[in-house]
Order: C-alpha cells, then structure tokens, then sequence
C-alpha cells in the first residue's frame, strides 16, 4: 500500500482525480493494496480503484483506451465507465510451452487439469472472470502460432491488438507479420511479457490480446 500511497499522493499534486487499473485480484494482491492505500493519501483527492480482471496486454490495452480517452477531456466518471465497458470485450489467450511455471506459482487457477499432460502437451489458456482458464491442448509450437493467429482473425471488429513475448522475439516479429493479414501492421501493439508475470508464463511463452471494436 506504501508504494500505492506514495504515487497518489504525487500525483494529486497535479489533479484532483485519479484512475487506478489493475490487474485482476483473483491473480495478485495488488488491487487489495491499491485499495488500501486510498486511506493514506494525505492530500484531498478522489480516487477510484478498478478491478479489470485480466493480466498483462489484457489489462495493457485497457489502460491504452482509458488514457487516450483522459488526454481527449474525459472526466474519471467518464473514463471509468470506458473501462468498465470494454473490460468484457478484451480477450487475452496465451500460448505456454508448460504450465510448471504457472503451476509452481500458484496461480494456475482452472487449468489445474491439464496439469497431468503438461509434459506431452502445449497448453492454450485464457483469462476468464480473473483466472486462468484452459482453452485447448496442442502438440507442437507451431500449432500453437496458428491456434493464436486464428484467434484473432476470429474478431470481424478489432478496435487494438498486441502480441507478446517471454523470450522469443523472433516468433513474435513473425505473428506480427501474420496477424497483418486481419489488422494493419503498424497499429499492433508489441509488447515483452513482464519479469513478474514471466515467473509464471516461463520461457517460450506467447500471447495475443484482442480489444474488441465497441457495437455491432
């Protein structure tokens, strides 16, 4: 909560609200201390903390829309309800080369099942109400790519996309290349999965994140 505390206070030296995004509290206790930290800020400001539950680019292409729409004029009424919205329509699927990582971590969440093919299989998971969630199970790598490529062309509205990586960069300049075929090349959002979330993701992993076009 310190930490939290410390850049709301700093920030509050320049506005009188602030938005604070999460990731999901069902895979950290990061929003509890955001949370907590709004009754040590001693400087007056409204703070309003959201729950996204997602992870990584999930949560990343949230926070893209609700800052462009800050920098626009936005109030944070206005700006949390953006978020709240298009919370539902980002979809996040990940590529494991094993769930140990994950596993070891304890946040394996409702994959807990694949556990026992880990080592024959390559597991395909995805975020849903704030856990991981399986998906499929593929045999090679290279299933796995296309499994993620067809994920996206799937979307016949696509308002953001990213791809992610944990240590491959090179697989992942060649989805990009891929998905340019359904999104244009220069708009997709490249991103390294973080040391925090790597603990869990381990080496090989990937991911593409969709932040579905709002309306019909």
């Amino acid at each position: 909560p310190g930490t939290f505390a410390e850049a709301y206070d700093k920030l509050a030296e320049e506005t009188d609200e602030i938005l604070a995004i999460i990731l999901s509290s069902k895979l950290s206790g990061t929003y509890e201390s955001a949370l907590n930290a709004k009754s040590l800020v001693e400087k007056e400001c409204r703070i309003e903390v959201i729950d996204s539950l997602t992870v990584a680019m999930g949560l990343g292409l949230i926070v893209i829309a609700a800052a462009k729409a800050a920098q626009a004029g936005a109030n944070l009424d206005e700006v949390a309800d953006l978020v709240r919205r298009a919370m539902p329509r980002s979809h996040l699927v990940a590529y494991f080369d094993t769930l140990k990582y994950l596993a070891k971590g304890g946040r394996i969440g409702k994959a807990q099942g694949l556990l026992g093919a880990m080592l024959s299989v390559k597991p395909i998971l995805t975020v849903k109400d704030g856990e991981m969630s399986p998906l499929t199970r593929l045999r090679s790598r290279a299933a796995g790519m296309d499994y993620l490529c067809n994920f996206a062309a799937g979307f016949s509205r696509i308002e953001e996309l990213a791809v992610e990586h944990a240590t491959t960069p090179d697989d992942a300049d060649r989805l990009v290349e891929r998905l340019s075929s359904v999104f244009p090349k220069e708009r997709i959002y490249r991103s390294t999965i973080s040391p925090v979330v790597g603990t869990y993701a381990g080496p090989g992993a990937m991911a593409v994140t969709v932040l579905e076009a709002e309306g019909k």
